[in-house]
Protein backbone atom coordinates (compact mmCIF):
# COMPACT_ATOMS: atom_id res chain seq x y z
CA UNK A 1 0.00 0.00 0.00
CA UNK A 2 1.02 3.33 -0.92
CA UNK A 3 2.50 5.46 2.20
CA UNK A 4 1.70 9.30 1.99
CA UNK A 5 3.97 11.37 3.69
CA UNK A 6 1.31 14.11 6.11
CA UNK A 7 0.78 17.39 5.75
CA UNK A 8 1.94 18.65 2.85
CA UNK A 9 0.24 18.93 -0.89
CA UNK A 10 0.11 17.12 -4.00
CA UNK A 11 -0.93 19.37 -7.20
CA UNK A 12 -2.16 16.97 -9.51
CA UNK A 13 -3.54 17.64 -13.20
CA UNK A 14 -4.11 15.93 -16.65
CA UNK A 15 -3.76 17.76 -19.46
CA UNK A 16 -3.37 17.93 -23.43
CA UNK A 17 -2.06 20.51 -25.54
CA UNK A 18 -2.88 23.54 -22.90
CA UNK A 19 0.44 24.92 -23.69
CA UNK A 20 -1.10 28.32 -23.39
CA UNK A 21 -2.18 27.54 -20.05
CA UNK A 22 -0.15 25.24 -18.22
CA UNK A 23 2.53 28.02 -16.63
CA UNK A 24 -0.56 29.54 -15.23
CA UNK A 25 -1.58 26.74 -14.10
CA UNK A 26 1.45 25.72 -12.21
CA UNK A 27 2.43 28.83 -11.35
CA UNK A 28 -0.60 29.11 -8.53
CA UNK A 29 1.01 26.36 -5.78
CA UNK A 30 4.63 27.20 -6.12
CA UNK A 31 5.85 27.84 -2.52
CA UNK A 32 2.88 26.26 -1.64
CA UNK A 33 1.98 22.66 -2.68
CA UNK A 34 5.38 19.96 -2.43
CA UNK A 35 5.09 18.78 -5.64
CA UNK A 36 3.77 19.19 -9.14
CA UNK A 37 2.50 16.46 -11.09
CA UNK A 38 1.35 16.54 -14.84
CA UNK A 39 -0.16 13.22 -16.22
CA UNK A 40 -0.05 14.23 -20.39
CA UNK A 41 -2.41 12.13 -22.13
CA UNK A 42 -1.26 13.26 -25.91
CA UNK A 43 -0.18 16.89 -26.13
CA UNK A 44 0.98 17.59 -29.70
CA UNK A 45 2.47 21.32 -28.61
CA UNK A 46 5.08 22.65 -25.93
CA UNK A 47 3.02 21.59 -22.86
CA UNK A 48 5.18 18.93 -21.43
CA UNK A 49 8.69 21.01 -22.13
CA UNK A 50 7.08 23.89 -20.54
CA UNK A 51 5.93 21.96 -17.65
CA UNK A 52 9.49 19.96 -17.23
CA UNK A 53 11.22 23.58 -17.62
CA UNK A 54 8.70 24.59 -14.49
CA UNK A 55 9.76 21.41 -12.15
CA UNK A 56 6.49 19.77 -12.30
CA UNK A 57 7.08 15.99 -12.47
CA UNK A 58 5.59 14.60 -15.96
CA UNK A 59 4.50 11.66 -16.68
CA UNK A 60 2.43 9.87 -20.17
CA UNK A 61 -0.67 8.21 -19.58
CA UNK A 62 -2.29 6.90 -23.10
CA UNK A 63 -5.87 8.29 -24.12
CA UNK A 64 -8.28 5.76 -23.58
CA UNK A 65 -11.40 7.66 -23.42
CA UNK A 66 -11.51 7.83 -20.11
CA UNK A 67 -11.08 10.98 -17.59
CA UNK A 68 -11.53 8.73 -14.26
CA UNK A 69 -8.84 6.46 -15.20
CA UNK A 70 -6.08 9.04 -16.48
CA UNK A 71 -6.97 10.80 -13.11
CA UNK A 72 -6.28 8.22 -10.92
CA UNK A 73 -3.17 7.45 -12.50
CA UNK A 74 -2.11 10.97 -11.44
CA UNK A 75 -3.43 10.02 -7.90
CA UNK A 76 -1.18 7.11 -7.77
CA UNK A 77 2.16 8.81 -8.64
CA UNK A 78 1.07 11.65 -5.53
CA UNK A 79 3.08 11.38 -2.58
CA UNK A 80 1.25 13.56 0.14
CA UNK A 81 -1.42 13.70 2.16
CA UNK A 82 -3.76 16.00 0.47
CA UNK A 83 -4.38 16.26 -3.34
CA UNK A 84 -5.44 19.40 -5.39
CA UNK A 85 -7.03 18.28 -8.56
CA UNK A 86 -7.26 21.25 -10.77
CA UNK A 87 -7.50 21.65 -14.54
CA UNK A 88 -5.29 23.16 -16.62
CA UNK A 89 -7.50 26.34 -16.86
CA UNK A 90 -8.29 26.46 -13.09
CA UNK A 91 -6.15 28.36 -9.99
CA UNK A 92 -6.15 29.58 -7.09
CA UNK A 93 -5.37 33.15 -6.27
CA UNK A 94 -2.12 34.49 -4.53
CA UNK A 95 -3.95 34.92 -1.37
CA UNK A 96 -6.17 31.64 -1.30
CA UNK A 97 -3.40 29.79 -2.64
CA UNK A 98 -1.36 30.86 0.82
CA UNK A 99 -4.59 30.08 2.79
CA UNK A 100 -4.99 26.76 1.50
CA UNK A 101 -1.97 25.06 3.26
CA UNK A 102 -3.62 26.70 6.48
CA UNK A 103 -6.99 25.49 5.75
CA UNK A 104 -5.70 21.87 5.28
CA UNK A 105 -3.18 21.58 8.01
CA UNK A 106 -6.77 22.79 10.00
CA UNK A 107 -8.22 19.85 9.04
CA UNK A 108 -5.47 16.95 8.84
CA UNK A 109 -6.77 16.01 12.73
CA UNK A 110 -10.52 16.26 11.23
CA UNK A 111 -12.10 13.22 9.30
CA UNK A 112 -12.49 15.06 6.92
CA UNK A 113 -12.11 13.67 2.98
CA UNK A 114 -12.79 16.62 0.90
CA UNK A 115 -13.00 20.38 0.84
CA UNK A 116 -15.79 22.21 -0.98
CA UNK A 117 -14.36 25.77 -2.55
CA UNK A 118 -16.07 28.34 -4.55
CA UNK A 119 -15.54 28.00 -8.18
CA UNK A 120 -15.73 30.94 -10.29
CA UNK A 121 -16.50 31.14 -13.97
CA UNK A 122 -14.57 33.97 -15.87
CA UNK A 123 -15.16 35.28 -19.51
CA UNK A 124 -12.28 36.26 -21.68
CA UNK A 125 -12.65 39.33 -20.30
CA UNK A 126 -12.38 38.08 -16.85
CA UNK A 127 -15.88 39.25 -15.81
CA UNK A 128 -17.77 36.76 -13.82
CA UNK A 129 -20.38 34.54 -15.86
CA UNK A 130 -21.23 32.52 -13.07
CA UNK A 131 -20.40 31.03 -9.61
CA UNK A 132 -20.67 27.86 -8.42
CA UNK A 133 -18.86 25.28 -5.86
CA UNK A 134 -16.62 22.55 -6.31
CA UNK A 135 -14.42 19.80 -4.63
CA UNK A 136 -11.01 19.81 -5.89
CA UNK A 137 -9.36 18.90 -2.80
CA UNK A 138 -9.00 15.85 -0.83
CA UNK A 139 -7.12 13.33 1.15
CA UNK A 140 -4.85 11.30 -0.73
CA UNK A 141 -6.10 7.59 0.37
CA UNK A 142 -6.94 4.10 -1.50
CA UNK A 143 -10.38 4.32 -1.09
CA UNK A 144 -10.68 7.81 -2.41
CA UNK A 145 -10.80 7.56 -6.29
CA UNK A 146 -12.76 9.25 -9.07
CA UNK A 147 -15.30 7.59 -11.28
CA UNK A 148 -17.03 7.56 -14.50
CA UNK A 149 -15.43 8.13 -17.95
CA UNK A 150 -17.26 11.88 -18.08
CA UNK A 151 -17.89 14.20 -15.83
CA UNK A 152 -16.24 11.88 -13.33
CA UNK A 153 -16.80 12.49 -9.16
CA UNK A 154 -14.87 11.73 -6.16
CA UNK A 155 -16.21 8.66 -4.04
CA UNK A 156 -14.88 6.36 -1.38
CA UNK A 157 -14.93 2.62 -2.60
CA UNK A 158 -15.53 1.22 0.93
CA UNK A 159 -19.25 2.65 -0.06
CA UNK A 160 -19.09 5.30 2.86
CA UNK A 161 -20.13 8.98 2.09
CA UNK A 162 -17.16 11.49 1.63
CA UNK A 163 -17.02 13.63 4.89
CA UNK A 164 -16.89 17.26 2.44
CA UNK A 165 -15.73 20.32 4.30
CA UNK A 166 -17.51 23.53 2.88
CA UNK A 167 -14.67 26.17 2.51
CA UNK A 168 -16.19 28.34 -0.33
CA UNK A 169 -16.41 30.96 1.82
CA UNK A 170 -12.75 30.77 2.04
CA UNK A 171 -11.30 29.11 -0.95
CA UNK A 172 -12.31 29.81 -4.74
CA UNK A 173 -11.24 27.99 -7.51
CA UNK A 174 -11.35 30.60 -10.86
CA UNK A 175 -11.88 29.28 -14.11
CA UNK A 176 -10.95 30.15 -17.29
CA UNK A 177 -12.38 27.57 -19.72
CA UNK A 178 -15.41 28.88 -20.82
CA UNK A 179 -13.41 31.56 -23.08
CA UNK A 180 -14.82 31.79 -26.71
CA UNK A 181 -11.83 30.33 -27.91
CA UNK A 182 -12.27 27.27 -25.19
CA UNK A 183 -15.51 27.07 -26.47
CA UNK A 184 -14.57 26.84 -29.83
CA UNK A 185 -12.48 24.21 -29.25
CA UNK A 186 -14.83 22.35 -27.39
CA UNK A 187 -17.88 22.61 -30.25
CA UNK A 188 -15.40 21.84 -32.75
CA UNK A 189 -13.79 18.51 -31.26
CA UNK A 190 -17.32 17.15 -29.63
CA UNK A 191 -15.37 14.82 -27.65
CA UNK A 192 -17.52 15.62 -24.61
CA UNK A 193 -20.96 14.79 -26.56
CA UNK A 194 -19.24 11.14 -27.79
CA UNK A 195 -18.34 10.13 -24.39
CA UNK A 196 -21.87 11.07 -22.84
CA UNK A 197 -23.29 9.16 -25.78
CA UNK A 198 -21.34 6.26 -25.72
CA UNK A 199 -21.95 6.16 -21.35
CA UNK A 200 -26.00 6.18 -22.58
CA UNK A 201 -25.20 3.53 -24.87
CA UNK A 202 -24.38 1.19 -21.66
CA UNK A 203 -27.07 3.00 -19.73
CA UNK A 204 -29.98 4.54 -21.03
CA UNK A 205 -32.00 5.58 -18.47
CA UNK A 206 -29.21 7.64 -16.11
CA UNK A 207 -30.51 10.64 -15.49
CA UNK A 208 -27.19 12.26 -14.86
CA UNK A 209 -25.70 11.06 -18.32
CA UNK A 210 -29.13 12.59 -19.70
CA UNK A 211 -28.59 15.79 -17.94
CA UNK A 212 -24.67 16.39 -19.00
CA UNK A 213 -25.80 15.04 -22.42
CA UNK A 214 -28.52 19.03 -22.44
CA UNK A 215 -25.46 20.39 -21.39
CA UNK A 216 -23.54 19.37 -24.16
CA UNK A 217 -26.48 20.05 -26.84
CA UNK A 218 -26.81 23.54 -25.00
CA UNK A 219 -23.09 24.84 -25.47
CA UNK A 220 -23.29 22.77 -29.42
CA UNK A 221 -26.70 25.92 -29.52
CA UNK A 222 -29.28 22.70 -30.52
CA UNK A 223 -31.64 24.05 -27.91
CA UNK A 224 -34.22 21.74 -28.82
CA UNK A 225 -32.41 18.69 -28.56
CA UNK A 226 -31.03 20.33 -24.98
CA UNK A 227 -34.47 20.52 -23.88
CA UNK A 228 -35.59 17.24 -24.90
CA UNK A 229 -32.29 15.92 -22.98
CA UNK A 230 -33.36 17.83 -19.98
CA UNK A 231 -36.59 16.68 -19.81
CA UNK A 232 -35.77 12.84 -20.10
CA UNK A 233 -33.09 13.63 -17.45
CA UNK A 234 -36.03 14.75 -14.81
CA UNK A 235 -38.58 11.93 -16.13
CA UNK A 236 -35.83 9.52 -14.78
CA UNK A 237 -34.88 11.24 -11.23
CA UNK A 238 -34.94 9.35 -8.46
CA UNK A 239 -37.26 10.79 -5.78
CA UNK A 240 -34.50 10.40 -3.22
CA UNK A 241 -32.31 13.25 -5.20
CA UNK A 242 -34.83 15.81 -4.49
CA UNK A 243 -33.47 18.61 -2.30
CA UNK A 244 -29.62 17.50 -3.86
CA UNK A 245 -28.46 20.82 -5.16
CA UNK A 246 -25.79 20.09 -8.18
CA UNK A 247 -25.35 20.60 -11.85
CA UNK A 248 -27.07 17.62 -12.71
CA UNK A 249 -30.70 18.23 -10.25
CA UNK A 250 -30.96 21.34 -9.37
CA UNK A 251 -29.21 22.81 -12.64
CA UNK A 252 -31.29 20.97 -14.81
CA UNK A 253 -34.24 23.00 -14.12
CA UNK A 254 -32.49 26.23 -14.22
CA UNK A 255 -31.16 25.73 -17.29
CA UNK A 256 -34.51 24.37 -19.07
CA UNK A 257 -36.55 27.37 -17.86
CA UNK A 258 -33.41 29.52 -19.04
CA UNK A 259 -34.10 28.00 -22.78
CA UNK A 260 -38.09 28.46 -22.03
CA UNK A 261 -37.32 32.25 -21.18
CA UNK A 262 -35.23 33.08 -24.14
CA UNK A 263 -37.67 31.10 -26.40
CA UNK A 264 -39.87 33.46 -28.90
CA UNK A 265 -43.51 33.02 -28.34
CA UNK A 266 -45.39 32.52 -24.92
CA UNK A 267 -44.43 30.09 -22.76
CA UNK A 268 -45.39 31.01 -19.77
CA UNK A 269 -47.50 28.37 -18.59
CA UNK A 270 -44.61 25.79 -19.01
CA UNK A 271 -42.29 28.25 -17.31
CA UNK A 272 -44.35 28.25 -14.28
CA UNK A 273 -45.63 24.96 -14.28
CA UNK A 274 -41.15 23.97 -14.36
CA UNK A 275 -40.93 26.92 -11.77
CA UNK A 276 -42.97 25.03 -9.06
CA UNK A 277 -41.79 21.86 -9.50
CA UNK A 278 -38.31 22.97 -9.14
CA UNK A 279 -38.91 24.92 -6.40
CA UNK A 280 -40.84 22.60 -4.36
CA UNK A 281 -37.73 20.07 -4.92
CA UNK A 282 -35.10 22.56 -4.27
CA UNK A 283 -36.37 25.63 -2.23
CA UNK A 284 -32.98 26.83 -1.56
CA UNK A 285 -32.23 27.80 -5.13
CA UNK A 286 -32.94 31.86 -6.12
CA UNK A 287 -31.67 31.06 -9.13
CA UNK A 288 -35.46 29.85 -10.46
CA UNK A 289 -36.54 33.28 -9.06
CA UNK A 290 -34.06 35.05 -10.74
CA UNK A 291 -35.09 33.85 -14.15
CA UNK A 292 -38.75 34.34 -13.91
CA UNK A 293 -37.77 37.73 -12.67
CA UNK A 294 -35.92 38.65 -15.56
CA UNK A 295 -38.84 37.16 -17.66
CA UNK A 296 -41.44 39.44 -16.14
CA UNK A 297 -39.54 42.40 -16.49
CA UNK A 298 -38.67 41.86 -19.95
CA UNK A 299 -42.36 41.47 -20.52
CA UNK A 300 -42.84 44.61 -18.45
CA UNK A 301 -45.20 42.74 -16.33
CA UNK A 302 -42.96 44.26 -13.25
CA UNK A 303 -45.37 43.23 -10.62
CA UNK A 304 -44.45 39.89 -10.76
CA UNK A 305 -40.86 41.05 -11.68
CA UNK A 306 -40.38 42.83 -8.40
CA UNK A 307 -42.33 39.81 -6.77
CA UNK A 308 -39.70 36.78 -8.04
CA UNK A 309 -36.74 38.97 -7.77
CA UNK A 310 -37.17 39.72 -4.19
CA UNK A 311 -37.98 36.01 -3.44
CA UNK A 312 -34.33 35.43 -5.26
CA UNK A 313 -32.26 37.88 -3.09
CA UNK A 314 -34.18 36.78 -0.20
CA UNK A 315 -33.17 33.12 -0.66
CA UNK A 316 -29.68 34.28 -1.31
CA UNK A 317 -29.53 36.04 1.60
CA UNK A 318 -30.38 33.23 3.48
CA UNK A 319 -28.96 29.95 2.32
CA UNK A 320 -25.82 31.81 0.79
CA UNK A 321 -24.41 30.32 -2.48
CA UNK A 322 -22.52 26.99 -2.26
CA UNK A 323 -24.20 24.85 -4.32
CA UNK A 324 -27.02 27.19 -5.62
CA UNK A 325 -27.86 30.47 -7.03
CA UNK A 326 -24.96 30.53 -8.87
CA UNK A 327 -26.67 32.72 -12.18
CA UNK A 328 -27.74 35.34 -9.37
CA UNK A 329 -25.04 35.31 -7.71
CA UNK A 330 -22.93 36.18 -10.74
CA UNK A 331 -25.44 39.14 -11.99
CA UNK A 332 -26.28 40.25 -8.69
CA UNK A 333 -25.98 44.00 -9.67
CA UNK A 334 -28.14 43.48 -12.55
CA UNK A 335 -30.81 41.41 -10.32
CA UNK A 336 -30.94 45.14 -8.23
CA UNK A 337 -30.74 47.19 -11.40
CA UNK A 338 -34.07 45.21 -12.67
CA UNK A 339 -35.55 45.11 -9.18
CA UNK A 340 -35.15 48.84 -8.81
CA UNK A 341 -36.83 49.21 -12.43
CA UNK A 342 -39.58 47.22 -11.22
CA UNK A 343 -39.98 49.03 -8.20
CA UNK A 344 -39.84 52.68 -9.91
CA UNK A 345 -42.47 51.18 -12.36
CA UNK A 346 -45.00 49.86 -10.10
CA UNK A 347 -44.63 53.05 -8.01
CA UNK A 348 -42.82 51.44 -4.95
CA UNK A 349 -40.81 54.23 -4.35
CA UNK A 350 -39.34 53.47 -1.04
CA UNK A 351 -38.41 50.01 -1.98
CA UNK A 352 -36.90 51.62 -4.96
CA UNK A 353 -35.22 54.13 -3.02
CA UNK A 354 -33.83 52.04 -0.44
CA UNK A 355 -32.67 49.31 -2.78
CA UNK A 356 -30.61 52.30 -4.96
CA UNK A 357 -29.32 53.80 -1.42
CA UNK A 358 -27.61 50.54 -0.54
CA UNK A 359 -25.88 50.24 -3.78
CA UNK A 360 -25.05 53.43 -3.71
CA UNK A 361 -23.68 53.30 -0.24
CA UNK A 362 -21.04 50.78 -1.96
CA UNK A 363 -20.10 52.04 -5.19
CA UNK A 364 -21.96 55.59 -6.27
CA UNK A 365 -20.76 56.06 -8.98
CA UNK A 366 -23.11 53.32 -11.13
CA UNK A 367 -24.85 55.31 -13.17
CA UNK A 368 -27.99 53.54 -14.34
CA UNK A 369 -29.01 53.29 -10.28
CA UNK A 370 -28.44 56.56 -10.21
CA UNK A 371 -30.62 57.35 -11.89
CA UNK A 372 -33.04 55.21 -11.09
CA UNK A 373 -32.35 56.68 -7.08
CA UNK A 374 -33.18 59.89 -8.50
CA UNK A 375 -36.19 59.03 -10.52
CA UNK A 376 -38.10 57.14 -7.59
CA UNK A 377 -37.67 60.80 -6.17
CA UNK A 378 -38.79 62.63 -9.37
CA UNK A 379 -41.98 60.58 -9.37
CA UNK A 380 -42.42 60.77 -5.71
CA UNK A 381 -42.26 64.58 -5.72
CA UNK A 382 -43.88 64.70 -8.79
CA UNK A 383 -47.21 62.93 -6.88
CA UNK A 384 -47.20 65.30 -4.18
CA UNK A 385 -46.37 68.26 -6.26
CA UNK A 386 -43.42 69.33 -4.61
CA UNK A 387 -41.07 68.65 -7.54
CA UNK A 388 -39.73 72.13 -7.29
CA UNK A 389 -39.32 72.83 -3.49
CA UNK A 390 -38.59 68.74 -3.05
CA UNK A 391 -35.53 69.50 -5.43
CA UNK A 392 -33.41 70.97 -2.90
CA UNK A 393 -33.71 68.02 -0.15
CA UNK A 394 -33.21 65.57 -2.95
CA UNK A 395 -29.64 67.61 -3.90
CA UNK A 396 -29.01 68.42 0.12
CA UNK A 397 -29.59 64.00 0.62
CA UNK A 398 -27.35 63.61 -2.39
CA UNK A 399 -24.66 65.82 -1.14
CA UNK A 400 -24.80 64.49 2.63
CA UNK A 401 -25.02 60.55 1.77
CA UNK A 402 -23.39 59.70 -1.55
CA UNK A 403 -21.55 62.74 -3.46
CA UNK A 404 -18.80 65.06 -1.95
CA UNK A 405 -20.56 68.59 -3.68
CA UNK A 406 -17.03 70.17 -3.35
CA UNK A 407 -15.86 67.59 -5.98
CA UNK A 408 -16.17 68.39 -9.58
CA UNK A 409 -16.46 65.07 -10.41
CA UNK A 410 -19.53 64.11 -8.15
CA UNK A 411 -20.62 67.55 -8.87
CA UNK A 412 -20.68 66.71 -12.67
CA UNK A 413 -21.90 63.11 -11.86
CA UNK A 414 -25.11 64.22 -10.20
CA UNK A 415 -25.73 66.95 -12.65
CA UNK A 416 -25.78 63.77 -15.69
CA UNK A 417 -27.87 61.60 -13.57
CA UNK A 418 -30.61 64.19 -13.00
CA UNK A 419 -30.58 64.95 -16.46
CA UNK A 420 -31.14 61.96 -17.64
CA UNK A 421 -34.12 61.03 -15.09
CA UNK A 422 -35.61 64.12 -16.41
CA UNK A 423 -35.48 65.91 -13.58
CA UNK A 424 -35.58 69.14 -14.41
CA UNK A 425 -35.86 71.11 -10.95
CA UNK A 426 -33.14 68.88 -9.08
CA UNK A 427 -30.87 70.40 -13.07
CA UNK A 428 -31.33 73.62 -11.90
CA UNK A 429 -30.27 73.26 -8.06
CA UNK A 430 -27.00 71.02 -9.04
CA UNK A 431 -26.29 74.02 -11.49
CA UNK A 432 -26.63 76.26 -9.18
CA UNK A 433 -23.63 74.88 -7.58
CA UNK A 434 -21.28 75.33 -10.16
CA UNK A 435 -18.97 78.54 -10.70
CA UNK A 436 -19.70 80.16 -14.33
CA UNK A 437 -16.51 79.38 -15.65
CA UNK A 438 -17.25 75.92 -14.60
CA UNK A 439 -20.74 75.55 -15.82
CA UNK A 440 -19.60 77.04 -19.35
CA UNK A 441 -17.34 74.11 -19.72
CA UNK A 442 -19.83 71.43 -18.40
CA UNK A 443 -22.14 72.59 -20.92
CA UNK A 444 -19.91 72.33 -23.65
CA UNK A 445 -18.62 69.19 -22.54
CA UNK A 446 -22.00 68.16 -22.44
CA UNK A 447 -22.84 69.69 -25.45
CA UNK A 448 -25.70 71.74 -24.03
CA UNK A 449 -25.57 75.83 -23.44
CA UNK A 450 -28.51 77.08 -21.38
Amino acid sequence: MKQTIQGKISQCMIVKNEEKNIEQALSWGKGVVAEQIVVDTGSADRTVEIAQRLGAKVFHFPWINDFAAAKNFAIEKAQYEWIAFLDADEYFSAEDAKKLADVLHHLSAQPVDSVMTAWIHLYDDKSIMQVDSQTRIFRNCPQIRYHGRIHEVLRRSDGKDMENQDETANLAIFHTGYGEEAEEKKKASKRNLLLIQAELEDNPNNYQMQAYLGNEYLALAEYELAESAYRKAISLMPEEVLGEYSVITSGVFSRLINILTDRPGNHENKIVELYRQASFGWPKEGDYDYLLGEYYAGRENFWEGERYFKQALEKLDKYGHAQYSSKLSARIMHTYELLIMCCLNNGNYSDCVKYAAAILKENPYLMTIAILFISAFHRDMAKRGREKDGAAEVAALLGNAFYNFQSLKDRIFVLRAAMDANYAELVEVIRGLFSPEEIEQVDRGLGKRK
